[in-house]
């Protein structure tokens, strides 16, 4: 089912983290995270932050890490980020 919804992204250029329940991060910099369509916090640290999303796990690690907004749909994350993990 989700090989049918990849190519139903692909080919309707429509974005897959909509047709696959993922989450969307928005990098800027190194130091600014913003993670959309998530189901909450999983661990928090100032030197580690797991974000569940659905079918992945996100792990974002770094330094001075923090926790800077937070709603149902999005949060937001600052802070020195050295690393972003994706475990499926």
């Amino acid at each position: 089912m989700e090989k049918i919804l990849r190519n139903a992204a692909d080919t309707f250029d429509l974005p897959g983290e909509v047709l696959l329940d993922l989450p969307r991060l928005t990098v800027t910099g190194g130091g600014r995270v913003m993670v959309e369509n998530h189901q909450g916090l999983m661990d928090y640290s100032s030197e580690l932050i797991v974000v569940a999303g659905g079918r992945v796990t996100i792990k974002l690690i770094g330094d001075g890490l923090e926790l800077r907004a937070m709603n149902a749909e999005a949060l937001l994350i600052t802070g020195n980020v050295f690393h972003i993990e994706f475990v499926y």
